[in-house]
């Protein structure tokens, strides 16, 4: 896949670990708990419940708490983490340091669904990376990323009116497509061949 400059730019300079998380809900319904590890720095990893939380997102029928279902589709490997980072519904505050509401931290995994119980209803962006080496940083080179919506990347980082999604009580399913810069799998099959 083919990126310009601008949108690789924008890509590389953006960390995973930059920005500050509210605390996410807990509770008895799985939702995300506060990582005690790492309280200061805002990440939030996924409860014990993880599990319970994805089958209570996909049996529930508009009711309960706002919820997103985020199916990955396109991962290269089960590789590091895939983390999810939401944005609330200021177009000014999307992808802009210490303005994200939740980030989750998953290990990753061939089918990938995330169940995210939100504070409330509303509108929301959506970005999901995966951070193959697990380093809290987004590698442009080596790393895939995705946004609600699934926008075309072209020039630079979509504006947040192509990525913002309505969440309403009960269960919102989407899905996000991750892109790579680098296809990991063609590059291990040219290595093969030269050998």
């Amino acid at each position: 896949m083919n990126f310009n400059l601008l949108t690789t730019v924008f890509l590389a300079s953006m960390t995973l670990g930059a920005l500050h998380a509210l605390p996410a809900i807990a509770g008895q319904d799985g939702s995300a708990l506060m990582d005690p590890n790492e309280q200061e720095s805002g990440s939030v990893r996924p409860d014990i419940r993880m599990k319970e939380q994805i089958l209570a997102c996909e049996n529930n029928e508009n009711s309960g708490p706002a919820r997103v279902l985020v199916n990955v589709k396109g991962m290269q490997d089960q590789k590091g983490n895939v983390r999810i980072q939401v944005y609330g519904d200021d177009p000014e505050q999307f992808l802009q340091t210490g303005a994200k509401l939740l980030r989750i931290d998953v290990p990753a995994e061939k089918k990938m669904k995330i169940c995210v119980t939100f504070p409330s209803p509303g509108d929301y962006a959506i970005v999901v990376l995966h951070d193959r080496d697990a380093d809290g940083r987004a590698d442009i080179l080596s790393e895939g990323f995705g946004f609600s919506r699934n926008p075309a990347l072209l020039f630079s980082a979509p504006d947040h009116d192509e990525v913002v999604i309505r969440v309403a009580g009960g269960v919102t399913e989407i899905n996000v497509t991750l892109k790579y810069l680098m296809d990991s799998n063609k590059r291990g099959r040219k290595g093969r061949r030269r050998r």
